[in-house]
């Protein structure tokens, strides 16, 4: 399956592939969030650094 892209910048397209897999290889919702975690981790990172820099840049501290 293929993602898709929802036009709005607070959103992400979502991989169903990983999604899919999540939902077949765990039994529970907490081990399917630290399933996603663990794949998403770089995204989430690099997308919280970019929002620190964006708002450091609008407080004007860099």
């Amino acid at each position: 399956m293929k993602g898709y892209y929802t036009g709005r910048r607070d959103q992400f397209d979502v991989n169903y592939t990983i999604f899919s897999r999540a939902v077949e290889e765990t039994n529970s919702k907490e081990d399917f969030i630290k399933y996603l975690e663990k794949k998403y981790e770089y995204v989430i990172e690099r997308i919280a650094d970019q929002k620190a820099m964006e708002l450091m840049g609008n407080l004007e501290l860099i």
